[in-house]
């Protein structure tokens, strides 16, 4: 009885063991994008969490990656968004729904539905932290460039000069 309880243990640590391998040659052997541009990362209702990286070049996205901790369901649908996204500009991103990701992939069970929802949500977040971004940084350089060495106050107004 003690030897079958022992083999039982020591079968569950193999799997074990053999389940946190797959995931961590998963996540190392997962290329990611260096210095995103955009990134989103969202745990769904379900708790099934996605992130997406996005690397823009003027204003296209030439580099994406993706990365989830659940089901293949879920990866495809995270990799399929990511992969959409790639040569688009955000007006083409927007048009990315779950539908054409739910396609992109061949089709879900209706029990995973909710992956290609969720890789949809993930991907506008993205999308959305891309154009906040750009936003600050746009008016950064306005800021910047109102403020020049003749003119070193804001919207030209005069400045007080001493003789």
């Amino acid at each position: 009885m003690l030897h079958h309880i022992l083999l039982i243990l020591l079968g569950c640590g193999v799997l074990t063991g053999i389940v946190l391998l797959w995931f961590l040659a998963y996540y190392l052997f997962t290329p990611h994008v260096a210095d995103p541009d955009a990134t989103a990362k969202i745990t769904g209702s379900c708790g099934d969490t996605m992130e997406i990286r996005l690397k823009f070049k003027g204003n296209r996205v030439v580099d994406s990656s993706s990365w989830t901790d659940v089901c293949a369901h879920s990866i495809n649908s995270v990799s399929a968004a990511a992969d959409l996204a790639k040569g688009k500009n955000p007006d083409e991103i927007i048009q990315i729904d779950a539908a054409r990701i739910r396609e992109s992939v061949g089709g879900l069970p209706s029990d995973h539905l909710h992956c290609a929802l969720l890789a949809e949500e993930t991907l506008q977040a993205a999308l959305h932290n891309f154009m906040l971004c750009t936003t600050k940084n746009e008016t950064r350089k306005k800021t910047h460039q109102e403020l020049t060495p003749d003119n070193d106050t804001p919207r030209g107004r005069a400045r007080r000069t001493t003789s």
